[in-house]
């Protein structure tokens, strides 16, 4: 009894220390991501010799050529064939037999970081969450416990939203919600942890808590159209900003002109900088005003569109990114015109704000699918139950309406587009991970085109088999034979009397495929071969189904933790 406490105790105390230096390096890292940021802008921007030609600014295009040419630079040198972000930390705990690719995620870290520092209209929030759990991966190579190697990348992700937002309940339910998309009792500990550590390190090492300022008052139960009407908006404008977004990154990706994108891109980003400065950067601040209705409507209008087309151009074309940020941004956007609506038809003054975060909610809520944490979120960064209850409102009319014209999220999509659709669970991932060639491959009994019908029989009942397989002089799979067609045929080649249609399967496919073969196959096996069709053994309907039984079950165990 003695030593099963002590043991509980030391795997609690490992478990524990993981989520704190997850939560540290989480917390830090997303601070030192906005914060050199910030200086480097703050360098551009006070350069005493900054240089403008009419009206364009020419220092902030060549940071920008700058940040093009270092990010083109980096993807080249470390052979890089796209950047990672949020997308691969969902998808990587769902495959539950893929490593994480740490490198993949520091790097890409760093690209969004140089294309950050030079002005792109790119967010930070994503990068930051895949670095964290990037980290979490690492600390698991080196600290390893009984936990699932998806609570590590969960805890970075929650470490890494409790620092941006400095909501570490918030935090948690996204890492939950969006990352692990289900809960666990025994990860809930390390997460909790790495979340509250991650907020606290942001306020002790830099005196930071919530990047947005909000003025909370009351709340008008009349809004209540408007506030409905504004999360069908929201869902419409999230919808036309991820399906251009896409249709933009898959033509990019064909025209295989990497540095000449990327150039055009910067160029571009200059330019709509130089017209419209609060397209450029994170925009925070930006994003404040909008909140405290201090932009008039036309502002807010030109500098939204701005802010939409700067952000597909940035993201399309290869200045890489978050989206998270941007749908901040053009939420608090559409939320302040309905706010500046609200005043105008006559309602109090806190509507312009009010307005604007559930335009910030309903629009990150449908782009990032975390709708549950996006609202915590407001609940924690405005303190009021009542901003959050009509967040929650707009939010689930947005989600309501764009999970069915697009999809659950941004990053759903983009897994769907490289096969892997996360709406059919664990499960299907596994079994489509999981190669045939792992099974137990029966060698069969094989025969030459040229066998005669009497020894396909012989030797057909010496193994007690009721089935053969016909191959030609290299071994290459032409044909099946069955114990019925031998004993009809004794005098007979085999060539003469085998079947030419038949179901076979490939050493490469996975257990998915090979379940759908089974389904609509009849007979004793299914036959075998390798990339070259070259006959390698056969194997059982029913080993096919005990393997993906198997699968199936460790999936649920896994979930079940």
């Amino acid at each position: 009894m003695r030593s099963a406490i002590q043991g509980i105790t030391f795997e609690l105390l490992r478990m524990l220390l993981v989520g704190a230096i997850i939560g540290i390096s989480g917390g830090v890292a997303a601070n030192l991501f906005v914060l050199g940021v910030l200086e480097i802008d703050a360098l551009i921007t006070s350069d005493p010799m900054r240089a403008s030609f009419i009206g364009f600014d020419v220092t902030r295009w060549l940071a920008l050529i700058a940040a093009a040419l270092l990010i083109f630079g980096l993807k080249r040198a470390f052979d890089m064939d796209r950047w990672h972000g949020p997308a691969d930390t969902i998808l990587s705990t769902h495959r539950v037999s893929a490593s994480f690719p740490v490198r993949a995620g520091f790097l890409s870290t760093t690209a969004a970081f140089i294309s950050a520092s030079g002005g792109a209209s790119v967010g930070q929030y994503g990068p930051v969450l895949h670095f964290g759990s990037s980290v979490g991966a690492l600390v698991r190579s080196v600290l390893p416990t009984k936990l699932n190697p998806e609570v590590y990348i969960a805890c970075g992700a929650a470490a890494a939203i409790s620092a941006g937002f400095g909501a570490p309940i918030a935090g948690v339910v996204f890492a939950c919600e969006s990352i692990l998309r289900h809960f666990s009792v025994r990860a809930l500990a390390p997460i909790v942890v790495s979340s509250i550590i991650a907020s606290a390190s942001t306020r002790l090492f830099f005196n930071r808590s919530s990047p947005y300022i909000v003025d909370v008052s009351g709340l008008d139960w009349n809004l209540l159209p408007l506030v409905l009407l504004l999360g069908a908006s929201s869902a419409l404008v999230a919808v036309l900003f991820m399906s251009s977004l896409l249709k933009i990154i898959t033509w990019a990706e064909q025209q295989n002109r990497g540095l000449l994108l990327i150039l055009i891109a910067a160029t571009g980003m200059a330019l709509i900088g130089s017209v419209v400065p609060e397209a450029l950067g994170l925009g925070t601040n930006t994003v404040n005003e909008f909140l405290s209705g201090e932009r008039m409507a036309s502002d807010v209008a030109l500098i939204l569109v701005a802010k939409f087309i700067a952000t597909l151009l940035c993201l399309g074309f290869g200045l890489f990114g978050g989206v998270f940020s941007p749908a901040v941004f053009m939420g608090a956007g559409v939320g302040s015109l309905f706010g500046i609506l609200a005043a105008t038809l006559g309602y109090p003054d806190f509507a312009l704000t009010l307005m604007a975060v559930c335009g910030v909610a309903a629009v990150t809520g449908s782009v990032v699918g975390a709708p549950v944490a996006i609202v915590i979120i407001v609940l924690e960064f405005t303190r009021s139950y009542e901003f959050a209850l009509t967040s929650l409102i707009a939010v689930a009319m947005s989600s309501f309406i764009s999970t069915r014209i697009f999809g659950y999220s941004f990053f759903d999509r983009q897994l769907k587009g490289r096969g892997y659709d996360l709406r059919m669970g664990r499960e299907t991932l596994a079994l489509s991970d999981y190669r045939v060639s792992k099974l137990n491959i029966d060698p069969g009994c094989a025969f030459n085109t040229n066998s005669l019908g009497s020894d396909v029989l012989l030797q057909l009942t010496a193994a007690n088999k009721t089935e053969g397989y016909i191959v030609d002089d290299d071994d290459l799979l032409v044909g099946v034979v069955t114990i019925i067609d031998a004993m009809g045929n004794q005098d007979r080649s085999a060539y003469t009397f085998m079947s030419k249609e038949f179901h076979f399967l490939t050493l490469q496919q996975d257990l998915l495929s090979a379940m759908e073969t089974a389904q609509s196959f009849v007979g004793e096996a299914i036959p075998m071969v390798d990339e070259k069709n070259t006959y390698v053994g056969c194997i059982t309907e029913g080993a096919i189904l005990g393997a993906a039984l198997e699968q199936q079950e460790a999936i649920k165990g896994y979930e079940r933790n």
